[in-house]
């Protein structure tokens, strides 16, 4: 607490309890909580109506007024979000598809997040609850007109921006506050209020809980700090997973993100991430070793590559009593649903990532069935053309046969018509270049009209001369048949 003089003109509005003093001055009693509520209300544009109240003469309740308040920012943000040049502004997307930005990789969308609020900073405000819900919006509706993203990620880009905001301005006047150093956005009024509420028995019992809560041992095991750095986890991952690093286009493992981000310069990981990765390899070696497909990473078995195995096995193990994951950090934001725990949105996405794959591996598998059995069929077609050939050559050699013994060869329609007298089917004898092969019922109709037909006297089912079968028989013995 502490008394300040001001002008009397200075107390017009003031809803702050005032004690004469002198005939000019009066003397002003100021405690951290009614200063900030003044602060605030004072703040207000002119002519707009502050936040919990009802102009003059309304006749609604101040409920009613908030409801109107809200639906009228709704509206504000709905037309935002549709205008057109929108389009034109640089994309957020999780995955980055065709250069676009997203949260904890690229530093442009952080810095402008944090220029967003420094350059609109206009109250001893500590932090984000601090911060009027009107000065929320005005920052989140800047955001939204820099850039663009599909509708079905506007719930994790504001869960996102919003958690970039109050992370940034928690950091920043944090570190201010312990180098005495008053931050250019924040004015010297402001800044001198926050030093006195920093100094008061609550405030004093706040920090010293969450410093011991830094430093805290639930495990025994030792106090684990990361070793990344400024940079954040989702950014270390991306570049791990690009095509300069490992050479594959696809994210690490947990297990390596956690090593690359806990360990030491001395080469040695804190005792939680150590435990922990080195048991959730163990694990997955095991499971593993039970599925001999596991083994393969590109083969087409249909089993699951060891990231996804690892990971799953992360998962189980690194979750902690509020439903995050350990030593994951910003990662574990990058696709999850809001209004759900992380561990959970994880589990999910990481089942889909599964089945994606798998569903990928049978396709692969169809794939090569379906080109072995073209080349089946060019096997087949090349050796059907062979056998063609063969029954053509085959075919001549028996008219050479037929005309040495003697034997007029009938027309293809005597023939025909021949076997259709005799109830026999000869279709096909006539068809493609030299005719398909023919059945052996086929083929003896054939054979009994083409010699029926020898001589146009002989009925069909007359039996060969004489001659004709003494001729027969000499070739057979000449052939040593």
């Amino acid at each position: 607490m502490r008394v300040v003089l001001v002008e009397k003109p200075q107390m017009d509005g003031l809803m702050i309890k005032t004690t004469p003093c002198y005939k000019r001055f009066c003397c002003l009693t100021v405690t951290p909580s009614n200063l900030m509520n003044e602060l605030n209300h004072r703040r207000v544009p002119p002519g707009a109506v502050p936040n919990g109240t009802v102009p003059p003469g309304a006749t609604r309740s101040p409920s009613a007024a908030s409801s109107h308040a809200n639906n009228y920012s709704q509206r504000t943000l709905d037309a935002l979000l549709s205008a057109p040049e929108r389009e034109s502004q640089p994309h957020l997307h999780p995955r980055k598809l065709n250069g676009a930005l997203w949260f904890g990789i690229d530093p442009s969308v952080y810095k402008f997040v944090r220029t967003t609020w420094q350059s609109n900073f206009m109250g001893p405000w500590k932090n984000w609850s601090d911060v009027p819900e009107d000065r929320q919006e005005i920052w989140w509706h800047t955001f939204v007109q820099h850039y663009y993203w599909e509708a079905r990620f506007h719930d994790i880009v504001y869960f996102l921006w919003k958690k970039e905001t109050m992370t940034s301005i928690g950091d920043r006047i944090s570190k201010k506050k312990g180098k005495n150093k008053k931050p250019k956005y924040i004015g010297e009024t402001d800044w001198d209020f926050l030093m006195e509420y920093w100094d008061t028995e609550p405030a004093q019992k706040k920090s010293k809980s969450a410093a011991g809560c830094r430093m805290s041992d639930p495990l025994n095991k030792g106090i684990h700090k990361h070793c990344a750095g400024p940079r954040a986890f989702a950014r270390i991952e991306y570049q791990m997973a690009s095509m300069v690093e490992s050479g594959l286009d696809e994210p690490p493992p947990f297990t390596d993100l956690v090593r690359r981000t806990h360990t030491r310069k001395d080469g040695t990981m804190d005792a939680r991430s150590e435990s922990l990765v080195l048991e959730v390899e163990e694990a997955a070696k095991q499971v593993m070793e039970e599925d001999d497909s596991l083994n393969d990473q590109t083969a087409s078995s249909g089993g699951l590559p060891s990231r996804l195995v690892l990971n799953k096995e992360y998962l189980k193990r690194g979750k902690s009593k509020r439903g995050y994951i350990y030593g994951l950090g910003s990662v574990q934001y990058r696709e999850i649903n809001p209004s759900e725990k992380v561990a959970v949105a994880m589990s999910r996405n990481l089942d889909n990532e599964m089945r994606i794959y798998g569903l990928e591996k049978n396709n692969e598998a169809l794939k090569e069935t379906n080109e072995a059995l073209k080349e089946d069929m060019v096997e087949l077609k090349s050796g059907m053309g062979t056998v063609m050939d063969e029954l053509a050559v085959t075919r001549l050699a028996l008219n050479a046969i037929m005309q040495s013994l003697g034997v007029r060869l009938a027309p293809s329609d005597v023939v025909a018509r021949a076997a259709a007298a005799a109830g026999l089917g000869c279709a096909g004898s006539t068809a493609g270049r030299d005719g398909p092969p023919v059945a052996a019922s086929a083929a003896a109709a054939s054979a009994g009209a083409t010699s029926a037909a020898a001589s146009p006297a002989v009925s069909p089912t007359d039996p060969p001369t004489r001659t004709q079968q003494g001729n027969l028989d000499a070739w057979c013995a000449s052939a040593g048949l």
